[in-house]
């Protein structure tokens, strides 16, 4: 069929092609707010675990005390665990927009198959590479010679938090694999080659790209933290990556769209080239590498701690860094504070030392903060009255102490 760059009934048909995945992205995040926050007392449950987050403490410290108050509220192990990560791993509309794949992944795991076969040994490859021969390490102490920050340990709030559905912490981080997969398309798109070299390029291009970003996301994802004191900042290494990432994932991928669906519309070919066939071949692309995506972060997923602590290991015995808090006082104001060294809290399976704040504060305390009680996450008991002494009573009442 010829479609025409005069015909607007060409662009409108591409973008609703486009445009019809989101429509079901607002009525799926309402139903799974609805799953997660079922109850008040869900919601109460969820104000107290933000509350300690707010605070800066880790839920490990409150962990027993958590559970604790979890039972009171007669929720399970999983609801339990749901609003923890629903806090800890917000889905947000782009998580929900690749979810369709795992309704169709029947049929998508037909083109998926020729990426999957390859992916094993290319991320232990890229293991070995960043890994095993430091490479991920020796990157981080480059970056920390040339702008003189300074590597700190800060202790991550999820640790020990209870897991609810094991893949919402895989899907919280798979956008930015996935978007992988359709950015390389469109770049190769872009290149105006052959469909099946245009396809195998961009696959090989994609599982470069998942790997690398996969094995650094599992190594980094742990307590060490870059300190700018020029600039009054502290950034995890988690969060340097993706603000790396998501401009020229999230950006570069929004131009290269409309760049090449005004380019297809305006000079129609064969195959990919035909506007209506690219507009399908994105969708089939992006579900696509969702569901390798999946299995990347499944297979990364395996060696998790094995990577963690090989990367986390390797800049501890080079660098040496502390182990900083970072929390807020009773009166508000914000308090960084050394805790001990981070190999100490390694050795020590991540358990503070016992000597610390951390070891030592309470639930109580940290409930009975004046910040949490304005904020409403609990509600302190009444004072009971204080009872008048009986000398105070017979001076009230002189007069009747004379009559008598």
């Amino acid at each position: 069929m010829n479609w025409s760059a005069d015909d607007p009934s060409t662009l409108a048909l591409v973008v609703i092609l486009l445009v019809s995945p989101i429509l079901l992205v607002v009525p799926t995040q309402r139903l799974w707010k609805k799953r997660v926050l079922k109850t008040d007392k869900h919601k109460k449950y969820r104000k107290i675990v933000n509350g300690i987050l707010t605070h800066g403490y880790p839920l490990q410290i409150f962990r027993a005390s958590l559970d604790k108050t979890a039972r009171s509220f007669q929720l399970d192990d999983q609801e339990q665990g749901l609003v923890e990560s629903d806090i800890l791993y917000p889905l947000n509309t782009i998580h929900f927009l690749i979810l369709p794949s795992m309704i169709l992944w029947p049929f998508l795991s037909i083109f998926a198959v020729f990426l999957i076969l390859p992916l094993i040994p290319l991320l232990r490859l890229t293991e070995w590479i960043m890994i095993d021969k430091g490479l991920l390490a020796w990157i981080v102490k480059v970056i920390k010679n040339y702008t003189n920050w300074q590597l700190i340990g800060v202790p991550k709030l999820s640790r020990d938090a209870r897991k609810g559905d094991v893949w919402i912490q895989a899907l919280h981080r798979m956008p930015t694999t996935v978007f992988l997969g359709l950015f390389a398309y469109l770049v190769v798109h872009y290149l105006s080659l052959p469909d099946i070299f245009a396809l195998g390029l961009a696959g090989i291009i994609y599982l470069l790209l998942a790997s690398l970003a996969i094995i650094t996301a599992v190594a980094i994802d742990g307590e060490l933290a870059f300190a700018d004191n020029a600039q009054r900042r502290i950034m995890p290494l988690e969060a340097i990556l993706q603000d790396l990432l998501t401009p020229i994932v999230g950006l570069g991928l929004l131009v290269l769209i409309v760049r090449q669906v005004f380019f297809t519309i305006t000079y129609p070919g064969e195959g990919l080239h035909n506007p209506i066939i690219f507009a399908i071949s994105i969708m089939v692309v992006l579900y696509t590498a969702t569901i390798v995506g999946a299995l990347i972060e499944w297979a990364a997923g395996r060696r998790g701690k094995i990577i963690r602590n090989s990367f986390h290991k390797r800049l501890i015995d080079d660098e040496n860094p502390e182990l900083y808090s970072f929390t807020r006082n009773k009166d508000g104001s914000l308090n960084l504070r050394k805790i001990c060294m981070l190999e100490e809290f390694f050795v020590n399976d991540h358990r503070f030392p016992e000597q610390s704040l951390e070891a030592s504060i309470r639930f109580e305390d940290l409930m009975a903060l004046p910040s949490l009680v304005e904020e409403g996450v609990v509600t302190l008991p009444p004072k009971k009255p204080e009872r008048k002494p009986k000398v105070a009573e017979e001076s009230l009442n002189p007069q009747s102490t004379a009559e008598e």
